[in-house]
């Protein structure tokens, strides 16, 4: 990967974590008209999580691309502890009683629904390409 497209990939992935951000956040505030009251901490509990799984499996792959030293494997491991510590996670705040599973699945679709926000922003502000 050269320089200058190391650098073009940052603003993306920014976009990315934004997007999924503000889709979370909507759907948050949105959370007592979609399911009822008392559903917004689980909604936004998945959101956070969303976005921190992003942010997660970014770091990821750029360490995997750019291997420090010509490294690879820790990048594997880091990947399978990443989603141990996901589900133990939602194990923890569902079983806990901190947080409903349908809410926070529905913060966690924050996710898919921002990273395609992200991609159709970046597609219209990129005039000419066909």
């Amino acid at each position: 990967m050269t320089m200058a497209t190391q650098s073009t990939d940052q603003p993306g992935i920014a976009t990315a974590l934004w997007s999924v951000a503000v889709v979370g956040a909507l759907l948050t505030l949105g959370a007592p008209a979609l399911l009822g009251p008392g559903t917004r901490v689980s909604l936004a509990l998945g959101a956070l999580l969303a976005v921190g799984n992003l942010w997660a499996v970014a770091r990821m792959v750029r360490g995997f691309l750019n291997p420090a030293g010509g490294v690879r494997s820790p990048w594997v491991s880091l990947a399978m502890l990443k989603f141990g510590l996901l589900f133990l996670g939602v194990m923890f705040l569902v079983r806990g009683g901190y947080a409903k599973i349908l809410p926070l699945a529905l913060g966690y679709a924050a996710l898919p629904l921002g990273i395609v926000v992200s991609q159709l922003k970046s597609a219209a502000s990129a005039p000419g390409e066909n």
